[in-house]
């Protein structure tokens, strides 16, 4: 039998259709034989919430839905025609998976065809349906019957049987499940939630709000959720936090009970807080209340290329990772990688297998500084999804699965960001006031600019922390929190703060600081700790005299207009100019480079591993050209091996310097190679140098 993945684990969600129902195994062996080795966990989705919902035990054989066999109960995919699974065939699909040592999952999402493939249960439920602003869609899972009991009293219970009876390892609860459908501020205004927001908080409502809840329409759910938003806003988005929390307790604690575990999606491209403020979700709560995985979807190939006029988000999305895993550093994190799916019909494995290497290596990179040492922020993937991968395509995933479970790492060069929880939990407030940029919005602004920051450190360590610290919304952090940061004197420090904030106050003095001059709500970054030369200083000064035009928000920032997708848009913010921005990058990127070992001509990210050679992650901004990366080091290069499958020959010394760089007199020494980059792409390089810092 083929053996688990070495340094992380992988966990493949896949649909029945990934399964052969007419083997005796139901297909388990011919799966592991085609994949050549073997994963931690399968989830098997089997979509529709009825097969809890509506779980009849086992003492007859009966065919399950469609959409139980097929996701929202498609016909085929490029395996095989949707087959009728009975409850028998499944739990003999479960024994065999355990049988192997592969964890199994019930995969379920809280949908609602409106019975298109079967009578569904929710039909004669439809005070749990979610109701918006708009109208009716899905599972609000947080909601009561109409007899005033909770659905999740109902569905913990028929889940313990469900799981048992199949013999399951656990559950594993997706899209609008957890997180509901639509975001926090289109819903659920029901007359339920409201009556449950004001038992939680004591809020009394005024009359035309009381008056509206004997009547669920459309228009007294609006008037109910404008007045909620602009009254009350922080206090529903701590209100849907503890109902998440309190409906977890109640899910783990049960399972645990019986030796089942719980993986949750939690969140839908969106960092910690966005989650909390979109979706009304803490994710530390639930981690805290007992939930086993999270699994950020971070599918930044998959969403782009799914519309024509989508942006292409990859930045936003990968920076969701080292947030996250800093934010909950006990939680497993299981990142999704969008691979292919037959169901929405797309296949990056097949369509853009450049751009799926670069998702994978990235995700993958990311170091958390856990003040003994460094760690991968994901304990592994969650391969989105499984069914319909070749046998060779499958050898192509495992060759870069091995290259990609990096947890050797003794110290990281590059830029680590630094993060804290008093910030955090204080963007809130100042978010809504203000609409200023999040920790996650600079992280990922900066990193799209080409000076990524591979690194998070939470505050709590911060004695632990080494080189460069880049410290977003510095203010909001605790007043212990800034003493520790202006004390830190291991590297350059460049720190973000709203005009008139001044640093002196906890004596730090700039080495520079600049504001931006076109902003509604403008941002200064200053730095200390930091060689800035003049030239710097000069790019710095042009790029601020630059205003692109882009509007500032009108009115009461709290009461500006809201997204509504986490997929397309991302939260309202403050004009925030792109020269500023730029600005922000480059300073961040030059006082890296006083400390680093390396230069190089293209984005990248740079490791010491504990062997004592060195990784860097090349990146190529280009989505459409081959370029060529050169790489320089301070000290004398004794090796310098691709170790991407990409590209196929060794790197190329050479001593022509570039534009932007100091000649250096090799005297048969090499200091500087060149080395190829695919479109869209990275380039993984391993180095050995003569001296070490």
């Amino acid at each position: 039998m083929n053996p688990k993945m070495d340094n992380g684990e992988v966990f493949i969600w896949m649909q029945l259709l990934g399964f052969e129902r007419k083997d005796k195994d139901r297909g388990v062996s011919r799966l592991i034989e085609k994949m050549h080795f073997k994963p931690h966990g399968i989830g098997a989705l089997l979509y529709h919430p009825d097969i809890v919902n509506q779980h009849k035990g086992m003492e007859e054989e009966y065919i399950l839905p469609p959409d139980n066999c097929s996701y929202r109960g498609i016909p085929r995919n490029e395996e095989r025609e949707r087959q009728n699974w009975t409850n028998y065939d499944l739990r003999i699909l479960m024994e065999n998976l355990n049988e192997i040592g592969v964890e199994s999952y019930l995969s379920i999402m809280g949908t609602d065809l409106h019975d298109a493939h079967h009578k569904e249960w929710i039909s004669d439920h439809p005070e749990l349906r979610y109701a918006s602003k708009e109208g009716y869609n899905g599972y609000n899972v947080l909601k009561r019957f109409a007899d005033g009991t909770y659905y999740e009293d109902f569905f913990v219970e028929k889940l313990c049987q469900t799981l048992i009876d199949y013999h399951f390892t656990g559950v594993q609860l997706a899209d609008d499940f957890c997180p509901t459908d639509g975001m926090l501020h289109c819903g659920d205004f029901s007359a339920d939630m409201l009556e449950q927001f004001s038992s939680y908080t004591g809020i009394e409502f005024p009359e035309n709000i009381n008056s509206s809840l004997c009547n669920d329409g459309s228009g007294q759910r609006a008037l109910r959720g404008e007045w909620i938003w602009k009254s009350y806003r922080e206090e529903w988005i701590g209100f849907n936090a503890w109902r998440w929390e309190r409906f977890f307790r109640k899910i783990c604690c049960r399972l645990h009970a019986i030796g089942k575990k719980v993986i949750v999606l939690g969140m839908y491209c969106t960092d910690p807080f966005e989650t909390l403020y979109c979706k009304g979700i803490d994710l530390k709560r639930i981690v805290d209340a007992g939930v086993d995985y999270l699994m950020p979807n971070i599918l930044p190939t998959s969403v782009h290329m799914q519309e024509p006029n989508r942006p292409y988000y990859f930045h936003r999305y990968m920076a969701i990772t080292p947030l996250t895993a800093a934010f909950i550093p006990d939680a497993k994190l299981l990142c999704m990688l969008g691979v292919k799916d037959a169901t929405e019909e797309w296949d990056i494995l097949n369509h853009a297998p450049g751009r799926l290497e670069r998702d994978l290596y990235t995700v993958l990179s990311y170091q958390l500084n856990t003040g003994k040492g460094y760690r991968r922020c994901s304990e592994g993937l969650m391969i989105c999804l499984g069914d319909g991968i070749k046998s060779d395509d499958w050898q192509w995933l495992k060759d870069r699965f091995n290259i990609a479970f990096l947890h050797n790492v003794k110290r990281v060069l590059t830029p680590t960001v630094l993060w804290s929880d008093a910030a955090n939990s204080n963007m809130l407030h100042a978010y809504i006031h203000s609409r200023r940029w999040t920790t996650h919005k600079f992280m990922y602004e900066i990193s799209r600019r080409g000076t990524p920051c591979s690194a998070v450190i939470r505050s709590d360590n911060i004695a632990d922390a080494e080189g460069i610290l880049f410290v977003p919304n510095f203010d909001l952090l605790s007043d212990s929190e800034k003493m520790a940061v202006a004390s830190y004197n291991k590297g350059p420090v460049i720190c973000t703060v709203p005009k008139g904030f001044h640093p002196a106050e906890y004596d730090i003095t700039p080495e520079i600081s600049f504001t931006d001059r076109y902003s509604d709500y403008p941002m200064t970054m200053f730095a200390f700790n930091a060689c800035i030369s003049g030239e710097v200083k000069k790019g710095i000064e042009e790029l601020l005299s630059q205003d692109d035009g882009t509007p500032d928000l009108q009115g009461n920032p709290a009461e500006a207009e809201e997204n509504i997708g986490t997929l397309d848009d991302e939260l309202t913010f403050c004009k925030v100019t792109n020269g500023f921005c730029d600005a922000c990058a480059l300073l961040v990127r030059k006082a890296s480079e006083e400390m680093n070992l390396f230069k190089c001509n293209k984005p990248f990210v740079a490791m010491m591993l504990n062997n004592g050679r060195f990784r860097l992650y090349i990146y190529n901004p280009s989505e459409n050209n081959y370029e060529y990366a050169v790489v320089e080091s301070k000290n004398t290069i004794l090796d310098a091996t691709i170790i991407s499958k990409y590209p196929v020959l060794p790197v190329r010394y050479i001593k022509q310097a570039i534009p932007g760089y100091t000649a250096v007199n090799d005297d048969n020494e090499h200091h500087r190679f060149q080395t190829r980059l695919m479109p869209s792409g990275v380039t993984i390089v391993e180095i050995s140098i003569a001296e070490r810092i």
